[in-house]
């Protein structure tokens, strides 16, 4: 009877052991993995709050800075800080599309101020940007004017700043925010409506024009413009230094320039 009762005891503790040896198992294949679950569940998740957020930033930064290459310049232009002043009576007979070769001109920044550009040239000189022919400014002129003081220019006074967004979309044509501000307030307000009717104009124009890709000297260059460009041909042109001047009438016809 003993023997039974020891052979009992031994079998119940055999199915015991079992009995827990599986249970212990189970238990970790349902917990063990629970963790792991949880730990890639949150990974994922800060993850995908984090890099989108990252990713946006980044872009606006990147876009931003195509945009507005001079975001943290102040590129508005104070009427009483120019030399030439304002001349708001001064009537508009003919305008003068005035045109830079830019080499030349970064050429004459550097050798003024080196390395230390002022704000107003650093988008166009700055970075080894390579530019040809550019904007400076389409000017409404006087027929009578003796000197550059008897032209029109600041015809509304001072003016605001204008949007950013509108001027990033004429860098192209006149690379800089001062410039094109600038070039508004002083000629641009003395015969347009609108700062974007000026600079569609001025588009308009420097997009009518085949231009040489290499400094000339002035008759060169006269000579090579007529030769490419047939509505130039019986025009007089004017020059100065890295400067060319095409003048239209108000009906933007080519006509002569003044020789004065």
């Amino acid at each position: 009877m003993k023997k039974f009762t020891s052979t009992l005891s031994l079998i119940v503790l055999v199915v015991l052991a079992i009995w827990q040896y599986f249970t212990d198992s189970t238990k970790t294949k349902n917990q063990s993995p629970s963790p792991v679950i949880e730990q890639t569940k949150q990974t994922k998740v800060s993850e995908s709050k984090f890099e989108p957020q990252f990713e946006t930033k980044r872009t606006d930064i990147e876009k931003s800075a195509v945009k507005n290459p001079n975001v943290f310049a102040n590129y508005d232009v104070i009427m009483r800080d120019d030399p030439i002043g304002q001349n708001a009576k001064a009537p508009v007979d003919y305008y003068m599309l005035a045109l830079s070769w830019s080499p030349g001109f970064c050429d004459i920044q550097r050798e003024k101020y080196g390395n230390q550009l002022p704000s107003s040239a650093k988008y166009q000189c700055g970075n080894n940007r390579a530019l040809g022919w550019v904007v400076h400014g389409l000017w409404p002129q006087n027929a009578n004017a003796l000197s550059v003081t008897d032209h029109p220019r600041f015809c509304k006074g001072d003016l605001p700043a204008l949007p950013k967004d509108l001027l990033a979309r004429y860098l192209a044509i006149s690379p800089g925010e001062q410039l094109l501000q600038g070039e508004w307030e002083k000629h641009g307000s003395c015969a347009f409506d609108s700062a974007q009717q000026y600079f569609a104009k001025e588009q308009e124009l420097f997009s009518s024009l085949k231009l040489p890709n290499q400094n000339l000297s002035r008759n060169e260059l006269f000579r090579w413009m007529k030769q490419h460009n047939p509505q130039l041909k019986n025009a007089y042109l004017g020059a100065s230094r890295n400067e060319l001047f095409i003048c239209y009438d108000k009906k933007w016809q080519v006509m002569n320039c003044q020789s004065k």
